[in-house]
């Protein structure tokens, strides 16, 4: 919906105004519709617009019509009309029909505890003239970014980092633990960025400040997983129906909506509900050339059923990678998911046809749609093992290369706490050790993960999967690429399934509902059957693969080894380890490809920040 920037310091001076407009321009591809500045003594706001509901009347920064109260905000708020209804009950009048002057009402009438009433995807800072507070808030599934620096005497807060490109473009302000975190997660764990001292303000959470009582951060809302039943009572017709629900939500704009859809089961339900509201749809897809790696068929497959207007794209290895430069300048922090560039690539020509697109994010950590899932009950042979024989199995299975299913005994010998950090896992500590210059052995990835798992340690394994997914996977890769690839063309995403109405019955859904032998999302697959086109309904995930495992041996070998071995970051990498994945990978010794594009990554984007 558009991109912000905040700052609010002691006194502001023309030189921080200036800056401030600077920022806006760095953003610009957020919300190209409209661009405007608030200026006062001690507060800049800036708030760049893409225009999607109350064109007219929904500009920013919006004022309250006392003046007391300033606001910026980024996303949809989807209850607003009933909010807005309730209000009016309450005696209260509005001037525009757009979702900012509800949230600012909302404020005035309940104070800190309005944004526990909102429903939808949003980050938001609002100032208060008679309490001289800031207040930013970000929604409970960390949709919507918003990022803040903490200084002396200010804060300063935007939504995308590139806004600090020409102040910390050297190596010196880049925060080298939270990239060791990347080569083990192919992400950045939020809260910490790519960047010292500039933070993620965390999902569910918000900050206040003032210059008399500086910065507080506290949670108002949680995403909690919590089967406690054999069965959860959630009825199949329950589910279906709040889904629907959420899509309907989903579509309100006064601008063209469109969907993404793969060959998978979560963008045929999100595109098969908007086609019963929304005769028109459009929906878009993309695969690659090679065979295996495309689910442009099964798209077409599910269109012509619907009788849907679907655009499609393919790309070929080339056409990737410069895809993927582009890409990974628009993501600001590293984020090595290949499929990424799919998302980057299909949005810029979706944006040609549409304003807002809907997108499947979220179905498959709160249904247990990910295969990883499935080890659970594959590694319950395990469980009667004495934990003495599990270590002799362990070391067995470490010791000799060449054994057969030497990985399924690691999994089973580990403790789930020790072994999943989440549905990415690139390099372990010994792998790093080796291969980066700034290795720290006292910053391994157990600093993410454990504290997480301590507070779920009651939980069933597979809830514990998921809630590590949830709170890492889902914040710090699904969603910023999701976010930034589409705000890059000026494309809003929305992601039904990440919907506070859905979540309230998945969280209650037992292991057996959403796993079972090799099949996955089982309730989701029965609330929807009948539903949605048969031929989906069966197939498995694949979701934008991309075919990196043969390009590193073939098209893109000769690519990759010159990226590897790039003097800029040869103080950083050790570059013949770095080259062994690729020539081990080229020789079919193991498929170490998503090594390698973690590496690639990392170099193009330190070539890209860096000067």
């Amino acid at each position: 919906m558009c991109g912000l920037v905040v700052l609010m310091k002691n006194k502001t001076t023309i030189e921080d105004l200036q800056f401030m407009q600077y920022a806006l321009q760095q953003i610009k591809h957020r919300g190209p519709d409209d661009e405007q500045l608030y200026v006062s003594e001690q507060l800049i706001l800036g708030f760049n617009r893409l225009s999607i509901i109350d064109l007219e009347g929904g500009s920013q920064p919006f004022h309250s019509s006392d003046k007391t109260c300033h606001l910026v905000f980024n996303g949809e708020i989807y209850n607003y009309l009933e909010l807005r209804t309730q209000l009016e009950k309450l005696g209260f009048s509005f001037e525009t029909s757009c979702e900012s002057e509800v949230i600012v009402t909302l404020y005035q009438l309940l104070g800190l505890e309005f944004m526990s009433q909102l429903r939808g995807m949003f980050s938001l800072v609002l100032y208060d003239e008679i309490t001289q507070e800031l207040i930013a808030v970000r929604d409970r599934f960390g949709i919507k970014p918003l990022y803040y620096y903490h200084f002396d005497d200010g804060i300063f807060l935007t939504s995308e980092l590139k806004v600090f490109k020409s102040i910390y473009d050297k190596e010196q302000f880049l925060d080298f633990k939270a990239l060791q975190h990347y080569f083990t997660f192919q992400y950045i764990p939020e809260p910490d960025t790519c960047l010292i001292d500039i933070k993620a303000l965390e999902a569910g959470t918000y900050l206040t400040y003032s210059l008399e009582k500086g910065l507080r951060i506290k949670t108002y809302a949680t995403v909690e997983l919590l089967p406690t039943k054999k069965t959860s009572y959630v009825l199949k017709e329950e589910l279906q129906q709040a889904i629907v629900s959420s899509v309907k939500s989903h579509l309100q704009s006064e601008v063209e909506v469109g969907c993404f859809l793969s060959g998978g089961i979560d963008s045929t339900i999100l595109t098969t509900c908007a086609k019963a509201f929304k005769e028109d749809l459009k929906a878009f897809t993309i695969g690659f050339e090679e065979e295996d790696y495309s689910e442009i068929n099964e798209a077409i497959k599910t269109a012509e059923k619907l009788k849907l207007d679907l655009t499609t794209k393919t790309l070929n290895a080339h056409e990737f990678m410069k895809e993927a430069r582009q890409a990974i300048e628009f993501l600001d922090s590293p984020v090595a998911d290949p499929s990424s560039v799919a998302i980057y690539s299909i949005a810029r020509e979706a944006r040609k046809h549409v304003k807002v697109i809907l997108s499947g994010e979220g179905a498959d950590e709160l249904f247990g749609g990910y295969r990883i899932y499935r080890e659970v009950d594959a590694l319950k042979l395990f469980h009667p093992i004495p934990k003495p024989m599990k270590q002799i199995l362990l070391w067995v299975a470490n010791h000799l290369p060449n054994m057969k299913g030497k990985n399924f005994i690691r999994r089973g010998c580990i403790p789930l706490r020790d072994r999943y950090v989440g549905n990415a896992f690139v390099f372990n500590e010994q792998e790093k050790e080796q291969l980066l210059s700034f290795y720290e052995p006292s910053h391994s990835f157990t600093k993410i993960t454990h504290p997480i798992y301590d507070q779920i340690k009651n939980l069933d394994p597979l809830t514990q999967m998921q809630m590590i997914d949830l709170k890492t996977w889902l914040r710090g890769d699904l969603l910023v690429k999701s976010d930034r690839l589409t705000m890059a063309h000026a494309l809003e995403l929305r992601v039904p399934f990440l919907d506070q109405q859905v979540l309230e019955l998945a969280k209650y859904l037992t292991h057996r509902e959403k796993i079972e032998g090799v099949q996955t999302k089982i309730l989701l697959r029965e609330a929807f059957e009948g539903f949605i086109p048969a031929h989906v309904l069966e197939a498995p995930k694949k979701g934008y693969p991309v075919p990196l495992k043969k390009w590193f041996k073939n098209e893109l070998f000769d690519e990759a080894r010159d990226i590897i071995l790039a003097p800029s970051c040869e103080h950083l990498i050790n570059q013949q380890v770095a080259l062994s994945y690729l020539e081990a990978h080229a020789k079919g010794r193991g498929d170490h490809s998503r090594k390698i594009w973690t590496l690639m990554t990392f170099i193009l984007w330190y070539e890209s920040w860096v000067k």
